[in-house]
């Protein structure tokens, strides 16, 4: 097996395929094709044991080569995102492999726009390192310095509070009871610090985040149907489900009923033209529901498909200057906020659709 490279960043089986020197290589490339060196590059992870190491050793190296560094430790790639949006940052690395098992990791890699490279900036950072080695990195003659960002979740949170069309009072008022999976990620203490702040009772399981993972981590049907049982037990309005880096959200419903990824989207798109009024396109990529199209016929509104992957997806929505958009594994990419997946996002979105029509989860679904 070879380390995989594609849109999304690269990743592998750590110490089997990929190294040190391979995050060296990738770190030295990143830096590279992301200008204005006077700019800190920021680097955050998901949980998995093997983040701290890789941390140090690219944090270290960006510094070596006399880049500044942002450090935000264990936060949801979509927060990073977000913070690389907001700032004066030339770009950022997030340590994760995503919903892959606990002993790989990689590299996302994002623009200082905070979406990520595109193709030929994917290529250009490929080739780059893949011609790197030791001998042929170039130190800097001063070294650079490292902060942290430990307010980036408040940041985060009280962004998606302000999102315009949610009715934030009307979803305290509800007290809704939550189970929440954070798979022992990079979630676990964002996400419920957000339900907090809307007043939810919230049953949290896999809430440390130390990167062991108790299932398989990809929030598919068949990888979370045990906490139907922990929303029946409870009596819990639904539960919420996230992968590893907090950027793909699955939903139980309050009789148990797993509600497929791809219906994330739909209902999110639902709530949101349903609230905006708004008669801009909605983008998915090919491989997306056509349940999407059967929600915007009813507003009049079309739906614009684009190659598989986020940046695409994102790439197209600013095309068309669409709103809302997303992939069917459970990606919500909501403009206002920041062009880019996020789970916390999507799950808002889905309370205000339950706490503005008094509708149960499994009432929202029919």
């Amino acid at each position: 097996m070879k380390l995989i490279k594609s849109v999304s960043g690269i990743r592998g089986i750590y110490k089997k395929t990929l190294n040190l020197d391979q995050i060296a290589k990738y770190g030295y490339a990143f830096s590279k094709i992301q200008k204005n060196p006077s700019l800190p590059i920021l680097v955050a992870r998901d949980s998995r044991q093997s983040g701290l190491e890789i941390q140090n050793h690219l944090i270290k190296l960006l510094n070596k080569i006399g880049r500044d560094v942002i450090n935000c430790d264990i936060v949801p790639t979509p927060t990073a995102q977000l913070i690389t949006d907001r700032f004066n940052i030339a770009g950022a690395i997030v340590i994760t492999a995503s919903h892959n098992p606990q002993e790989w990791n990689g590299m996302k890699f994002i623009d200082n726009d905070g979406t990520f490279l595109d193709a030929d900036k994917n290529e250009n950072l490929f080739r780059i390192a893949d011609s790197t080695n030791e001998t042929n990195i170039k130190y800097g003659d001063t070294e650079g310095e490292s902060s942290n960002f430990i307010e980036s979740i408040d940041l985060h949170i009280n962004d998606i509070l302000s999102i315009n069309f949610l009715d934030v009072e009307k979803i305290k008022q509800k007290r809704f009871k939550i189970v929440l999976d954070t798979i022992n990620g990079a979630s676990c203490l964002g996400f419920k610090k957000l339900l907090e702040e809307l007043n939810c009772e919230i049953i949290h399981i896999n809430n440390t985040p130390n990167g062991i993972f108790p299932r398989n981590p990809e929030p598919k049907t068949e990888n979370i149907k045990e906490i139907s049982t922990l929303v029946l037990e409870h009596s819990a309005d639904l539960a919420l489900i996230t992968d590893p880096d907090g950027d793909r959200l699955a939903i139980v419903d309050n009789k148990g009923n797993v509600i497929i990824e791809e219906n994330t989207l739909v209902l999110c798109v639902d709530e949101f033209l349903s609230k905006t009024k708004a008669q801009q396109a909605v983008v998915t990529n090919l491989s997306t529901t056509s349940a999407l199209e059967d929600i915007t016929k009813k507003y009049g509104v079309n739906v614009i498909r684009s190659a598989v992957g986020e940046i695409n997806v994102v790439n197209q929505m600013k095309s068309c200057d669409a709103l809302i958009g997303g992939e069917g594994n459970g990606g919500v990419i909501l403009s206002e906020s920041h062009y880019g997946r996020d789970a916390f996002v999507a799950s808002v979105i889905i309370l205000n659709h339950l706490a503005s029509n008094n509708l149960t989860m499994h009432e929202a679904q029919q």
